[in-house]
């Protein structure tokens, strides 16, 4: 066997024990533990507004969708990722939400593996797209191989994701992180579309966030925890002996929730577009994100969930968040979203 088809056969079978561990419920967190909870909106009984006056349109990166939801990365490049990535894509197109694709890492050593996204395409052409790749990816490849990708997908900006706990519990031996602020300044300044960065489910903090703004990303998508946990889902991956599987139990609760990030986020959001994603189980959780400065919300495992069904459930999923979202936005008052970063209609329970 060959270096890449050996690859190949690694990468396919790494993204299907991905797709199995998502939907297992041992890999998500509690609902505990997801922080919206202590996040309440302030109920206005009299909205002074009618329901039909209640619109979910924004515009991001300079373009308008139906939503701020968007589908968050989930999986790309093996067997089974190309029906759910086609279920996905045809009812983001329908709702006009804005989809983020799985990570492109196997089109790095196996171009072919770009025909999924083009036979997509066929059926979704006016599906936006956003292209995915990892930190590590970039650090190793030239930043003009990672944005043929982009232009290959006929992206609208491209994600950087940062994952360093899940990279050490798939491959603990080489994880290599070094340089990679250089690495995305890089991309930056030879990127014709903007550059996105979101953590898997852990969170980024503040202080990293302004390092990423002032070398030029365009958005940071806190995406903390509460949701998938990207550590257990690889350390399920390993034999029950291995250091992996006994270590993970003391990183259960690493990190830090979604919603206790975007409450240390309240001077960044008056000033940069951050987006929020993990543990988004409702669009009451989506209000929440917005209510605290948040431009727009990923959802990723209920929908995984449904698209692992039919496209007619992806279109329910899709329609529960919003109808969610547009009802806690007239019962706080709200019209459109640009009211949240002006109205305050959240309050901490534990301030």
């Amino acid at each position: 066997m060959d270096k890449t088809t050996h690859q190949i056969e690694d990468f396919e079978n790494r993204k299907k024990d991905h797709i199995q561990f998502a939907l297992d419920q041992a890999s998500q967190l509690s609902v505990n533990t997801r922080g919206f909870s202590q996040i309440q909106l302030i109920h206005q009984a009299l909205p002074e507004i009618n329901f039909a006056e209640v619109h979910l349109g924004t515009q991001l990166l300079g373009h308008h969708f139906g939503s701020a939801h968007f589908i968050s990365s989930m999986t790309a490049g093996h067997g089974q990722s190309f029906e759910i990535n086609r279920r996905l894509a045809v009812a983001a197109e329908q709702k006009n939400w804005l989809m983020a694709v799985g990570s492109q890492r196997r089109e790095l050593f196996d171009e072919s593996s770009k025909q999924e996204w083009l036979q997509i395409r066929t059926e979704a052409p006016h599906v936006k797209f956003l292209s995915n790749i990892g930190l590590i990816q970039l650090i190793e490849h030239p930043a003009e191989q990672i944005l043929k990708m982009v232009d290959n997908l006929g992206s609208i900006g491209i994600f950087v994701h940062l994952n360093p706990l899940q990279e050490l519990f798939q491959n603990h031996q080489d994880v290599q992180f070094s340089g990679g602020l250089r690495a995305l300044e890089k991309l930056v300044k030879l990127s014709k579309v903007p550059v996105l960065v979101k953590e898997v489910g852990f969170g980024i903090s503040p202080r990293l966030a302004r390092q990423l703004f002032e070398v030029g990303v365009a958005v940071v998508d806190v995406s903390g925890s509460g949701g998938t946990h990207w550590g257990i889902i690889e350390s399920l991956r390993k034999s029950d002996d291995s250091v992996e599987k006994k270590s993970i139990e003391a990183f259960r609760d690493w990190g830090m929730t979604t919603a206790e990030l975007l409450l240390k986020f309240q001077e960044e959001v008056l000033f940069h577009p951050v987006w929020a994603s993990g543990g988004i189980r409702s669009g009451v959780d989506s209000a929440k994100c917005l209510a605290l400065g948040a431009r727009a919300i990923g959802i990723a495992q209920p929908l995984m969930k449904a698209a692992v069904v039919s496209q007619d459930e992806v279109l329910k999923v899709m329609d529960m968040f919003d109808f969610q979202l547009k009802v806690a936005m007239f019962c706080t008052g709200i019209k459109k979203y640009e009211e949240f970063l002006h109205k305050k209609v959240w309050s901490c329970l534990n301030q």
